[in-house]
């Protein structure tokens, strides 16, 4: 979960299009809470409350990039620029957002973070200081994201123009929730909001000054590091310049090759070296083998056809022809032989019937 919690918020760093800094944040923030869960229950019930709150900001950002593209034709911030007074009402919204994000006060993004951090403080200060520095990173790519999205001159083409309200009307729901629902944290630390969700309290969150300072501070330095950076528009963007380690962000830490070439290319090429065998060995051998058994069936038949079937028709037909000339000698027309022939006849019949 630290892994792909910090990971995954670096990778949201270079990335242009901003529904993909969108999406690696929110692999990012769903780590957070695995992070948090592995520490104790106090940990599984900051998780969910962050969860709820998480929903809110996050939607709206996503809705809000939608608007965004919807205006510019395009999903890079390279695109981008200078829409604060193009779309205000997707400006406003979309910053009440990326502060809940970066964890700024008193947005609900602060709260449901704090009670993570609060969680992690105890006894985990490894995860602890991980997940601070990834409020960092969070709240600096943020920043970038909102920068190069709204201020600074316009970098795209046309004019784009507000959204319709059809479209700005859940942008600004969910800004009133992203500022409310953090509150929700008073219920929490009485542990109101998890009966009514786990029917169950089996650690009650309490707020931490130290640990909200620091929370405030991480946010509050990324968010000051973003706009340092960004604050006259540099070109080409200065996360593509840090030499190798821009090199291992936008190529995602190389797990993709890793990925292929150690497991889909071996894997691929022993499964296809194996089906070439099985196709050679086991499918070629049935299908010949098939071919081979319907050849000795066929010769079989043609030598059973030809040894027995026709010798049994040649005798049937030699039988007639023997029979035939016996009894031609009956018929031979010789009028002293078939007065003979009736003679010895009317003899036998004669002793025949004296007999009876």
């Amino acid at each position: 979960g630290g892994i792909t919690m910090f990971g995954a918020a670096l990778l949201a760093l270079v990335q242009d299009d901003i529904k993909r800094v969108l999406a690696y944040s929110t692999v990012s923030q769903l780590a957070y809470m695995v992070t948090a869960m592995s520490v104790g229950p106090a940990g599984r019930d900051a998780a969910f409350f962050h969860l709820f709150t998480h929903a809110f900001f996050k939607a709206l950002l996503f809705l809000g990039a939608g608007c965004v593209i919807h205006a510019v034709h395009s999903n890079n911030m390279s695109d981008m620029g200078g829409l604060w007074r193009r779309m205000p009402v997707t400006f406003w919204t979309f910053a009440f957002g990326s502060a809940a994000l970066a964890g700024i006060p008193p947005l609900a993004g602060f709260w449901s973070k704090d009670e993570l951090l609060v969680a992690a403080s105890k006894g985990h200060a490894v995860v602890f200081t991980l997940m601070l520095v990834t409020a960092l990173v969070t709240a600096f790519y943020t920043t970038r994201m909102v920068m190069l999205t709204f201020l600074g001159p316009y970098r795209g083409h046309g004019e784009p123009e507000e959204a319709p309200a059809v479209m700005t009307g859940p942008l600004v729901g969910l800004a009133l929730g992203t500022v409310s629902v953090g509150f929700l944290g008073a219920a929490l630390t009485r542990g109101v909001f998890f009966k009514w969700v786990f029917f169950e309290v089996p650690e009650p969150v309490t707020f931490v000054l130290w640990v909200a300072t620091l929370s405030i501070l991480a946010a509050g330095l990324g968010v000051l590091a973003g706009w340092y950076v960004y604050r006259e528009r540099p070109e080409p963007d200065p996360v593509f310049q840090l030499g190798w380690l821009s090199s291992v962000l936008v190529n995602k830490f190389y797990l993709d090759e890793v990925y292929m070439n150690g497991i889909v290319l071996p894997v691929r090429d022993r499964l296809a070296a194996a089906a070439v065998w099985f196709d050679r060995n086991v499918l070629d051998g049935m299908v010949n083998g098939t071919a081979r058994l319907t050849k000795d069936l066929a010769l079989g038949t043609d030598e059973f056809d030809r040894t027995v079937v026709d010798s049994a028709v040649n005798g049937v037909a030699q039988a007639a022809g023997f029979t035939g000339g016996l009894l031609r000698y009956l018929q031979s027309g010789n009028v002293q032989r078939y007065a003979a022939f009736l003679f010895v006849g009317v003899v036998v019949l004669a002793i025949v019937i004296t007999r009876i």
